[in-house]
């Protein structure tokens, strides 16, 4: 018997946490006001009122664009059921053009927890032992390289030649294809 609420943040379809739905008996989603890129230590008032709006003990923060697939809900519930730590972190991978983007580290942020484990005050943190979990969120970006430099079109801070540049090698440590695009569009030098 596994329970869980989702504390969203931003407009989360119901079709990403549709993957859950098979292996739980409860599932809530808690709609937040928080914006999807917050960091979740500096909105720990409108946090803590979610959690305490939330009906289930379990709790899962999801943002805006971010789905779980299939192998991830499996592991969530697999946790919930042992029960071998209070806070699990969960890394997210980008997705950008149906491909997964190579940018960085892997640790994830702590994104599953026990409410009763939960410190109310500063970083978002439990009270006990906290688990990675293997299995990644993933996050939609952009659909293709075409939507990415429409987006920038109309969003986009123009930058100098030496910025671009600075901006392209402060993340190009990857020999992947897709993630270089993604990096060199995002940098301006395909306008």
């Amino acid at each position: 018997m596994s329970e869980l609420s989702v504390v969203t943040l931003g407009h989360v379809h119901t079709e990403a946490i549709e993957s859950l739905t098979a292996h739980l008996t409860r599932l809530e989603q808690v709609v937040t006001n928080l914006a999807p890129r917050v960091r979740l230590g500096e909105s720990r008032a409108e946090l803590n009122r979610a959690v305490d709006a939330a009906a289930n003990d379990w709790i899962l923060i999801l943002r805006e664009r971010e789905f779980l697939d299939p192998a991830l809900a499996k592991e969530i519930v697999s946790a919930i059921a042992g029960s071998s730590a209070w806070g699990f972190r969960i890394s997210v991978i980008p997705i950008y053009a149906s491909k997964p983007l190579r940018l960085g580290g892997t640790a994830g942020e702590l994104r599953l927890f026990h409410r009763r484990h939960l410190l109310r005050r500063g970083e978002l943190a439990v009270e006990g032992t906290v688990v990675r979990l293997a299995n990644p969120v993933h996050a939609l970006t952009f659909e293709s390289a075409a939507e990415h430099r429409s987006y920038l079109e109309k969003h986009a801070v123009p930058h100098s030649t030496l910025r671009q540049l600075l901006l392209f090698a402060r993340n190009a440590r990857t020999l992947d294809g897709n993630t270089l695009r993604y990096l060199w569009i995002e940098a301006g030098f395909d306008q």
